[in-house]
């Protein structure tokens, strides 16, 4: 495994979430993403734990391919995505996030974004970014479609109904979960996505 450390540090949630949208392929394509080994480990287990032949829509079918497709990228030589090694590794039901954590706790200046879905953890690291001058942004896993917005590899549009497929799909849909999904994107997108997806 490669130690390389590209600017976004992405978590298993967003690894899933991005690998099932419209826009994976771009993303595999045009981002530089590293994750972790616990991250890594979470994947193996989803596609273990998640029936392949799951109907498509659900959780299961969701957690099942998108982490094949995760793990198929970090395998490929063509993309830009590396896995880093936290010691000691966490366990238990947020190691993910725990991993990130530590990750950014020692190689902070590695990274530009971290991208983690838990909101707890998300205010856990923005706050200890403030604390200690970090310069990385603290993220949802919606912005990494906004990344390739950014970078003009997607259209507006397409920004838009990507971040409101991500969040119906992944079932982020209470109002909190969608403010936090938008939080961090600084696009409006009204006449594109539902309102009921909307901030």
């Amino acid at each position: 495994m490669s130690e390389t450390r590209y600017p976004i540090l992405a978590d298993t949630s967003a690894l899933v979430a991005l690998a099932m949208s419209e826009y994976w392929t771009t993303a595999k394509n045009k981002l530089q993403l590293t994750t972790t080994n616990v991250c890594r480990k979470e994947l193996k287990r989803h596609v273990r734990n998640n029936h392949e032949y799951a109907r498509e829509g659900t959780r299961e079918h969701r957690l099942h391919h998108g982490s094949k497709r995760a793990l198929a990228a970090f395998d490929e030589e063509s993309t830009a995505f590396t896995t880093v090694t936290v010691v000691p590794a966490p366990n238990g039901e947020d190691a993910g996030e725990r991993a990130i954590e530590a990750e950014v706790e020692q190689h902070a200046t590695a990274y530009q974004v971290v991208c983690l879905n838990d909101a707890t953890a998300r205010n856990r690291l923005q706050k200890r970014c403030q604390q200690t001058g970090g310069d990385y942004r603290v993220v949802p896993p919606t912005y990494l479609l906004y990344v390739l917005f950014d970078t003009g590899e997607l259209t507006k549009g397409e920004l838009c109904r990507g971040c409101g497929a991500m969040m119906s799909g992944e079932n982020w849909t209470t109002k909190a979960a969608v403010h936090e999904m938008w939080r961090a994107i600084p696009v409006d997108c009204t006449g594109y996505v539902d309102d009921d997806l909307l901030l």
